[in-house]
């Protein structure tokens, strides 16, 4: 256990890393997400409001429909990646821990003029995550509603001992998976009956080094790595999270400047060629030539290499690089993304 954005959570459990990924790969993973941020968005001007502030075309949302976007500051660098869900009369804002206290500074910040209420539900609220080929054989024990009429970024409600819940599927891990929002104090209840469901096929229980490992062989972006208050979604190969032509947002104006200069950096895939363990913050060579550096990297347990992430100048017109490791320079290739995809989306 670790302390983190306020939260005690796990590392890892007895299994260990590598075997609650593998698990994930081929059967399920059961994650507790209760300390990413809730935030409930409702008022008259609660669309308008997301539009002002939300990169994505939010306006023609469906009803149960779950769009990932991003807040930009007016520079076009991100203030955080975050999952909004279409509900009935209000929305609800799904952003990272660290980030929590920062986003509703930032709701506050730009409310002005609109009737619009924001409430924090993080505390009051839970989240759990079951990822896997698996996912949907084992949630479905618990659930009324039918998992196979779920489609990908779209949610739906159930009860839970009579009690409202929400069942949406997007997932950071790049296999099927579902996500369960409810109130606090059903989450041990329901986690338990959900690890006695899942143990016989295979479910392991998993905690933040595996779903780090998940997310970075689906290329998928961690927020103070691949995108941050210096680097732009563009950057981080993030455009189609971007809504040019929906008219006016904030940093709208930077962001289309960095379209037009095509001038910005770009984030690569590599693997290692050499012996090494890449890792945040380590140099990318060509020759000799500094073009950027790591983001993240990692063994990657499903391919049995050492990958990583990396934020380059735009040009680099060879797939060979070194990464300095130590004070070595070490041999790597650039690979195209994602470096792992599921059959099972």
């Amino acid at each position: 256990m670790i302390p983190y954005a306020g939260w005690e959570l796990p590392v890892q459990y007895r299994a260990g890393p590598i075997q609650e990924h593998l698990a994930v790969r081929s059967a399920g993973g059961l994650f507790d997400v209760s300390h990413m941020a809730r935030i409930r968005v409702t008022g008259r001007d609660a669309t308008l409001f997301l539009q002002r502030i939300l990169t994505r075309d939010v306006a023609r949302a469906k009803l149960g429909t779950c769009i990932y976007s991003l807040l930009a500051y007016e520079d076009g660098t991100t203030v955080d990646d975050v999952i909004v869900i279409r509900l009935e009369d209000q929305w609800m804002v799904v952003a990272n821990a660290a980030n929590r206290t920062k986003d509703l500074d930032w709701f506050a910040a730009h409310s002005y003029g609109l009737e619009v209420f924001v409430e924090d539900e993080t505390e009051q609220s839970a989240m759990l995550a079951c990822q896997g080929p698996a996912s949907n054989r084992i949630l479905s024990k618990m659930l009324a509603v039918d998992l196979d009429k779920l489609r990908r970024f779209r949610v739906i409600q159930d009860e839970f001992r009579g009690i409202p819940i929400q069942v949406s599927r997007t997932g950071y891990t790049g296999e099927k998976g579902y996500e369960v929002m409810l109130p606090a104090h059903l989450a041990p209840e329901f986690f338990q009956i959900l690890v006695e469901y899942g143990e016989p096929e295979g479910m392991q229980v998993c905690g933040l080094a595996a779903r780090d490992s998940l997310r970075l062989e689906a290329a998928y972006p961690l927020y103070g790595q691949e995108i941050s208050s210096s680097i732009s979604p563009l950057e981080a190969n993030l455009a189609w999270a971007i809504s040019m032509q929906k008219g006016d947002f904030i940093g709208r104006s930077a962001l289309l400047k960095q379209i037009l200069e095509a001038a910005h950096r770009k984030q690569i895939g590599f693997m290692m060629v050499d012996k090494g363990v890449p890792r945040s913050g380590y140099l990318v060579l060509v020759g000799e030539e500094r073009i950027g550096y790591v983001t993240s990297g990692n063994r990657s347990p499903s391919l049995n290499e050492f990958i990583g992430l990396a934020l380059v100048s735009g040009a680099v017109h060879t797939e060979d690089i070194e990464i300095e490791i130590r004070g070595q320079r070490k041999g790597a290739r650039i690979v195209n993304l994602p470096f792992y995809q599921s059959a099972r989306p």
